[in-house]
């Protein structure tokens, strides 16, 4: 977004880009794992491909969050 406090450094709690990334990638992923735990497995995948599908169309924020 472009008027993200958490670009300028102005956010109320200072997380570094890795640990930040991690975390999203923690409960965008973890998601998965629930459905797929729950028994829901045709939704899982489906879940699974939409979040890869994200992953790669924000290239751009996943190499600046690594930058930081």
């Amino acid at each position: 977004m472009p008027d993200d406090p958490s670009r300028s450094g102005e956010s109320d709690i200072h997380t570094p880009g890795p640990v930040r990334l991690l975390l999203e990638l923690t409960g965008f992923f973890g998601s998965v794992a629930a459905l797929d735990f729950a028994g829901l497995r045709r939704a899982a995948r489906r879940l699974l491909v939409i979040m890869v599908g994200c992953q790669v169309l924000a290239h751009d924020r996943i190499g600046r969050l690594l930058s930081h």
